[in-house]
């Protein structure tokens, strides 16, 4: 195995024990967090340097977002602002990654240009695969494949249900799918792709981006399939250089959810 290889290996495990051990407040993975990161750090180059310290400056943000989340917002009785406040506090998660970004000149706008929907993007690898379409064409069939996936659903609840929860879906949907898209297909996905590769950074931000999940309270399986869903809403993020297919995506997924009953229930 090559130094490049174990440090990306070390890397991933590092960054899954950081939001595990945060969301379960487990002392014990966050020494084990502890000790690799200071492996990562004197073993390692500069790349795996700058990746610990945004790693931490990550957690700090992190624990501040749940912190506020599970202590202020909950004092909120509207439930349309409860909603958009906790999800508005995801912004405690970014500012320390564009701390991070200045110290280190990490990019983290290296995704927020103009989108290239004629980019390629292949099935299943993204960067390889049997067959090829664009950035637009994979949007497209993408967000088909969600609604009539989730259509049947939505008929069973009835109208009644979609008029009671569409304004709730509405801000839910916009204000988490624009935060978290930047949060990790913006910032943090432009930082890792320089210090451990693109494709690595996708791997890494999209096991991330569905273990924090936990903390909504989608059990771990769950977690670990929206990691997969994570991969795609990464691989058309670098592919296209621009967040803006992930965005709209994200958000027309989080509002069919909504309007299905599977979240916010």
């Amino acid at each position: 195995m090559n130094t490049t290889l174990l440090q990306n290996i070390i890397s991933l495990c590092a960054f899954a024990v950081l939001i595990v051990s945060i969301q379960l407040d487990n002392y014990l993975l966050i020494g084990l967090w502890m000790l690799i990161s200071v492996f990562l750090f004197a073993a390692f180059d500069r790349s795996a340097k700058s990746f610990v310290v945004t790693n931490l400056l990550f957690g700090v943000g992190f624990f501040a977002y749940l912190y506020v989340t599970d202590h202020w917002i909950a004092s909120f009785h509207s439930k349309e602002w409860h909603v958009f406040l906790n999800r508005l506090s995801l912004i405690f998660i970014l500012i320390p990654l564009l701390v991070s970004s200045f110290l280190f000149k990490v990019p983290y706008r290296s995704y927020f240009k103009k989108t290239q929907w004629k980019e390629r993007i292949y099935f299943p690898f993204i960067w390889s695969g049997f067959h090829w379409t664009t950035v637009r064409t994979f949007l497209f069939i993408a967000l088909a494949i969600n609604i009539v996936a989730f259509l049947p659903i939505m008929a069973l609840n009835g109208w009644t249900f979609i008029k009671e929860v569409w304004v709730l879906a509405l801000i839910f949907s916009i204000t988490n799918g624009i935060l978290e898209e930047i949060i990790w297909r913006g910032a943090l996905l432009g930082q890792f792709s320089a210090q451990l590769g693109e494709k690595w950074g996708v791997i890494v931000t999209s096991l991330g981006f569905g273990l924090q999940h936990y903390h909504l309270g989608m059990p771990w399986l769950l977690c670990i399939a929206l990691s997969l869903g994570g991969v795609f809403y990464g691989g058309v993020t670098v592919k296209s250089k621009s967040i803006l297919p992930s965005t709209i995506w994200h958000i027309a997924l989080n509002v069919l959810m909504v309007l299905s009953g599977l979240l916010l229930n």
